[in-house]
């Protein structure tokens, strides 16, 4: 059966169906047949057994004095206030260099658009064109 957004695009009534193939779920896999019973086996995946989070794993006991969670947690907080303000100050320096690029690009595009108005009213009215550095 072809499956679309989780629904089948055809329903048979019969069990065995000669196009069955194993389709990957969301949530988990179909197995193919097995040779046992005929059933299919469906088993879940990685991501499902530890709730979408596959790098956590259980640690071992550390101190868990409020005292020590605490310690901790503000040198976490440090490390990432730290990681944050520097990456701040790396976009605003960033910012400030495509501000100045943005300001130079007009600034020649005015100039470019002048040229061509002059050169444009001099073509005109018939006058020797002047060159000016």
């Amino acid at each position: 059966m072809d499956s679309v957004n989780g629904k089948t695009k055809e329903i048979g009534r019969r069990r065995n169906h000669s196009g069955t193939q194993a389709e990957s779920k969301r949530m988990g896999g179909v197995a193919e047949k097995s040779q046992s019973d005929g059933t299919n086996k469906i088993s879940a995946s990685g991501e499902d057994s530890n709730r979408g989070n596959t790098d956590w794993k259980l640690a071992t006991v550390r101190d868990t004095t409020a005292g020590k969670i605490l310690e901790r947690l503000e040198a976490l907080e440090k490390r990432h206030l730290e990681y944050v303000h520097s990456h701040q100050a790396r976009l605003r320096a960033r910012l400030g260099e495509s501000e100045e690029a943005e300001n130079e690009f007009k600034e020649e595009s005015n100039q470019i658009k002048s040229d061509i108005y002059h050169l444009v009213a001099r073509e005109k009215t018939g006058d020797d064109v002047i060159q000016v550095k």
